[in-house]
């Protein structure tokens, strides 16, 4: 079984790692020294911690993105790890089922000598009936049939062969070729796609005779103890469904399926049996849904909750925006609470939604806010249109009403899904989670032309942003000033939150000849400069989950010195040494001068490493995730 060592066997799974454990193992013991790459679309952090767990107990490749990718998407990102790592032969399996060695190499074999072909097995179910053997697609009538029916077909049928995606092998060759599934489908018809494409370029579909794979089927998308599917199943194969005739067929043709769309959908319906009709709500709206989404190609429309993009909105939100708009799977709209209340939207993805109440200056226009965002929410709920959140900040600030909490606490209430920058953010909501990273400010700053080829001053430590009593400025001024004897240049960019704090720097300021600051807004070119003469930027904030601040000042290619904790040691490991000092509990004049001593000695020998961060994978995680919010 030696050729079992160009193989690797992809899995994509989904929810705890119980099927992993049933029939995974199973197939890597028994196709040794076969790769095993798992995919774990991430549900929650349990099953991702216990599904990253066995991973490392079997020695498997695991891949974890940070949100539900959907299966085709899955696949692609198992199918580029198993590359990478030197497979010539893929074998997709799902979580649910089981292959043998024999049939393993008897597929290996298939597409060897025939590179071109996607081969897959005769499927069983558990029970040793045939599941699946290979089904002809009626490209007149959009019905399906088993390969054993074939006689049944007339002469002039024209069909396309495909088999299912619970278990098949391609070569590399053939998989490079075809750039892998088509991720527009998310669930269901991926595999009919794929075959479709085999044969656009030339390849070929077959069931390789004496493979079998065992597939129990259907768990993952079945309700317990009971025929009916999910309100997933009956939405994605519905619309999936026109999504191929869209893709594949002539005009002619798609108005043949069309007209038979409802009769598919009803077909498909009752595969979960008449029972769920006693609580028709979930599955009819899927059906409906379905059924719309299907009759065009329509992206999913988000309204942000920003409301328009200017000079000084952060510019991760304006990043996320502009890539979000450059994608055909999603149309972003910003926010009025016009278009909110009677405007036409899929999803509403939301930032900081106590700005919806807070941002009005006068108590009258506060007071016509908090009625607005009232009447909105009554609009969400009446909709069911589901709300995905960006998880930034841990609590509620202060400040807020009685009123204020009430609406935020119904705003949680149509939370569908929550978004959030870095693993250890846990979120009090009990709904599906996604892990995006910040992305980098790299393509920002390379827009803005710099005013002067700067210098880098050794002795600079730079603070910038919003100066906030969490931020801790005052324990940056007390170990500066404390210290006369220190050589530092301290200098503070950005605007005070209150009065207090402006004066206490500027009481600083005219105390220390070392410290200066500009307490106004500064514009990106300003900033970019400010850091640019900056030999280190210190962020001396008494806790820090995320930082926007430090991303930036990493994209500009600055060192920085930031507070000791899990998120910030992981980072420091991903951007490579030197990038990232820390300091634990309050700041202190040694860890400043620690910082810069470091700094001065010579800087690291490649730049930040931030290609995790980039934004057109940080764009198309947030279109899985706004996809999945909408049949969680």
């Amino acid at each position: 079984m030696s050729d079992l060592g160009r193989l690797a066997v992809v899995v994509v799974g989904y929810g705890g790692p119980a099927l992993l454990e049933r029939h995974t193992t199973q197939v890597a013991a028994e196709l040794r020294p076969a790769r095993i790459v798992v995919v774990d679309n991430h549900s929650t952090d349990a099953n991702r911690a216990a599904v990253r767990a066995l991973c490392e107990r079997e020695g498997w490749t695991g891949v974890f993105p940070g949100t539900n990718t959907g299966f085709g998407a899955g696949c692609n990102l198992g199918a580029a790890a198993a590359l990478a790592e030197g497979a010539e032969v893929l074998l997709f399996l799902n979580p649910d089922a089981t292959i043998d060695a024999e049939s393993a190499v008897r597929l290996m074999a298939a597409v060897e000598a025939e590179p071109l072909l996607l081969a897959g097995p005769t499927v069983l179910g558990p029970d040793g009936s045939v599941a699946s053997a290979g089904v002809d697609l009626d490209l007149d009538a959009g019905r399906m049939r088993p390969w054993r029916r074939r006689a049944e077909q007339g002469p002039e049928a024209d069909t396309l062969p495909w088999v299912t995606g619970a278990c098949f092998a391609v070569t590399r060759e053939l998989w490079e070729r075809l750039a892998g599934f088509d991720e527009r489908y998310f669930l269901y018809w991926e595999d009919v796609d794929l075959c479709a494409r085999v044969r656009a370029f030339g390849g070929r579909v077959a069931v390789v005779d004496g493979a079998t794979a065992v597939h129990a089927g259907g768990g993952t998308q079945r309700a317990e103890g009971s025929r009916a599917k999910s309100p997933a199943y009956y939405y994605f194969n519905i619309r999936n469904r026109a999504l191929f005739a869209r893709t594949w067929l002539s005009q002619e043709r798609e108005r043949a399926w069309r007209r038979g769309a409802v009769g598919a959908a009803y077909e498909i319906l009752m595969r979960g049996g008449r029972r769920q009709l006693l609580h028709p709500v979930r599955p009819l709206s899927a059906v409906l849904q379905g059924l719309r989404d299907g009759r065009r190609d329509r992206p999913v429309r988000v309204l942000e909750s920003v409301r328009e993009l200017r000079a000084t909105t952060n510019p991760y939100i304006v990043q996320l925006v502009e890539t979000l708009d450059r994608r055909d799977d999603t149309e972003v709209v910003l926010f009025s609470f016009a278009r909110a209340i009677a405007g036409r939207y899929d999803v509403f993805h939301v930032h900081w939604p106590e700005l919806l109440m807070t941002s009005a200056g006068t108590p009258l226009r506060r007071l016509a806010r908090r009625l607005l965002t009232t009447a909105f929410l009554a609009r969400l709920r009446l909709t069911r249109t589901p709300v995905v959140r960006t998880w930034h900040n841990l609590a509620r600030p202060d400040g807020l009403t009685r009123w204020d909490h009430r609406l935020l606490d119904a705003l949680e209430r149509r939370t569908r899904h929550v978004i959030r920058l870095t693993d250890q953010t846990a979120p009090p909501l009990d709904v599906p989670t996604s892990t995006i990273v910040h992305a980098h400010y790299r393509d920002w700053f390379d827009r803005i032309e710099p005013t002067a080829e700067a210098t880098r001053n050794p002795r600079r430590a730079l603070y910038f942003g919003l100066i906030k009593p969490y931020k801790g400025v005052e324990q940056l001024l007390a170990a500066v000033t404390e210290h006369p004897e220190a050589d530092l240049d301290v200098r503070l960019v950005g605007s005070p939150s209150d009065p207090t704090l402006a004066d206490q720097v500027r009481v600083a300021v005219a105390a220390d000849p070392r410290i200066s600051a500009d307490l106004s807004y500064a514009d990106d070119t300003t900033l970019a400069a400010e850091i640019a003469a900056a030999a280190l930027v210190v962020l001396p904030y008494k806790a820090m989950h995320n930082s926007g601040a430090l991303l930036l000042a990493l994209s500009l290619d600055t060192p920085v010195l930031a507070p000791d904790n899990e998120v910030n040691r992981r980072l420091a490991e991903e951007v490579g040494e030197g990038w990232l000092h820390l300091f634990d509990g309050t700041l202190t004049i040694d860890d400043l001068e620690r910082a810069l001593k470091s700094v001065a000695a010579g800087p690291p020998a490649a730049r930040p490493d931030l290609s995790a961060r980039e934004w057109p994978e940080s764009a198309a995680l947030h279109a899985a995730a706004f996809r999945a919010s909408l049949y969680p």
